[in-house]
């Protein structure tokens, strides 16, 4: 919804963004889908997810950006909650975590 304190921008990545009074930018991080076949708008969304997925192990191979030697307990948090996050995402799928 968009209220009368805020306005609807695109942003050049073509993502919906708002910005509002504060000057803060919400960006919608899902582009907009440009498919009227949902076999078509699946796959797409397919390539997103397989893309993505490839990110994260190529961020995972090189320690999340971290120096292995320099680890401190701020990082293990993180960690906790990306894995809290992908937990999440298996139960969407009925999948169990390991």
């Amino acid at each position: 919804m968009w209220h009368n304190c805020s306005q609807r921008l695109m942003n050049p990545l073509g993502f919906v963004a708002e910005e509002r009074v504060n000057h803060c930018i919400v960006i919608n991080p899902e582009p907009p889908m440009r498919h009227n076949d949902p076999r078509a708008a699946y796959a797409a969304r397919t390539a997103q997810i397989h893309a993505k997925l490839a990110r994260l192990q190529q961020l995972a191979d090189d320690h999340f950006g971290h120096d292995p030697d320099a680890v401190h307990w701020g990082h293990v948090g993180d960690l906790g909650r990306v894995e809290q996050a992908l937990d999440e995402l298996l139960a969407i799928f009925g999948a169990q975590p390991q």
